[in-house]
């Protein structure tokens, strides 16, 4: 079976790696994501232990579009009944590229598609009416919690139909319980982990930690522990396939929560987490002890400007206020006052994640830069070391 790990910006490489490492076999990677072969275990493999995929998609087909009834004719050619039966609810969701008027490659004038929810509207009418065609009865539609997500993607002119394996996504984790404004998505917080190339030596520290989403996606990739071990996937519904699905995937969370009991027994870290703000405090140590990360991880109330020395090689890895959490003249002067704070405290890296222009405030030396999106937010992993003079 084909399937696609839908990757964020500047992550599509650390998908990949991620795959490879897992035995999972890429068969490319280009700018809609990375495409897997894989046999149904292996894509409960990909479900439960994959950190920085958004989604996993099976494909389904894929074909040209340029209005309405063509796309409906499209939308036909998918052997539905394989995955849907009279009682499935679905929902379909559409993204991606839309399409003005104009003329098809044959030189036939089209009507265009130019409104997503309308794409998601005609394919949601193809596959009730091939459904009730086959089997005589319709289905139900489902916003709310559909057994079937079906997912159209479009890309100049050709669309591609997938259903989301995952559903709800891979960020999702079932650990953060407790939140804060601006929350990060545990997919790009996995990502930024993963450049930092943090590997269990030398100290972590994350001193604007918000919920701690961060360390904990720090603390669970050196130990192993998988992220998908706590939760359940829309596959394991499907009237088809779940039964199946349900097997592999209860094997491989099994499989997984005993390897991470037996990472946890005796494990030691050097690992601190702070926030200026006590309800951020408090909703770290919510989250790390519904991971049952609490004993490895030290957490405390401080301002960043008053970091403590820190042990020479010492790491920091954080996600500063920017954006929403900040007005414009307030950001600025707070990057100034941490790049004046942080100097001699032992910090052999610093990694941040920002806008571009945010950290020429600090003063420090900016060695790499990996563009990335938090949300709608165009920013950046920045690699910072403290100026030698």
């Amino acid at each position: 079976m084909q399937f696609l790990a839908l990757a964020a910006r500047g992550t599509a490489e650390l998908v990949a790696a991620e795959c490879r490492a897992l035995s999972l076999k890429v068969t490319k990677t280009d700018a809609e994501g990375v495409h897997l072969d894989l046999s149904w275990r292996e894509l409960a493999i990909a479900l439960v232990h994959l950190r920085v995929a958004q989604r996993i998609l099976v494909e389904l087909g894929s074909h040209p579009a340029f209005d309405g009834d063509s796309l409906y004719a499209a939308a036909r050619k998918v052997d539905w009944g394989e995955w849907l039966d009279a009682r499935s609810t679905f929902a379909v969701y559409a993204s991606g590229d839309t399409m003005p008027p104009g003329k098809t490659p044959e030189g036939r004038p089209h009507a265009g598609l130019t409104n997503l929810q309308f794409v998601g509207l005609r394919v949601k009418d193809a596959i009730a009416d091939d459904l009730t065609r086959r089997l005589g009865k319709r289905p139900n539609v489902s916003r709310d919690d559909p057994v079937v997500s079906v997912v159209v993607r479009g890309r100049q002119g050709r669309w591609n139909f997938y259903l989301d394996a995952a559903d709800p996504p891979l960020f999702q984790r079932g650990i953060r319980i407790a939140d804060v404004e601006a929350p990060l998505k545990e997919t790009l917080a996995a990502a930024c982990v993963d450049l930092t190339g943090w590997t269990g030596r030398g100290k972590l520290i994350d001193p604007m930690c918000g919920s701690g989403t961060l360390i904990i996606e720090a603390v669970s990739k050196v130990l192993g522990l998988a992220p998908g071990c706590t939760r359940t996937f829309a596959i394991e519904r499907w009237p088809h396939h779940g039964k199946t699905l349900l097997k592999w995937c209860t094997e491989i969370r099994a499989q997984a929560v005993e390897k991470a009991q037996k990472a946890l027994e005796g494990a030691k870290l050097d690992v601190a987490a702070s926030d200026i703000d006590p309800a951020a405090v408090r909703a770290t140590r919510e989250n790390l002890a519904n991971a049952g990360l609490s004993e490895l991880v030290q957490v405390s109330c401080r301002d960043a400007r008053e970091l403590p020395p820190q042990p020479p090689g010492t790491v920091l890895l954080s996600n500063p206020p920017y954006g929403q959490r900040l007005s414009p003249g307030e950001a600025e002067p707070l990057w100034r006052e941490l790049g004046q704070a942080w100097r001699g405290k032992g910090l052999w890296q610093v990694w941040l994640i920002a806008p571009n222009e945010l950290p020429e405030a600090m003063g420090w030396e900016r060695r790499r830069t990996s563009p990335l999106n938090n949300g709608s937010i165009d920013v950046a992993m920045q690699l910072l070391v403290e100026p030698s003079a």
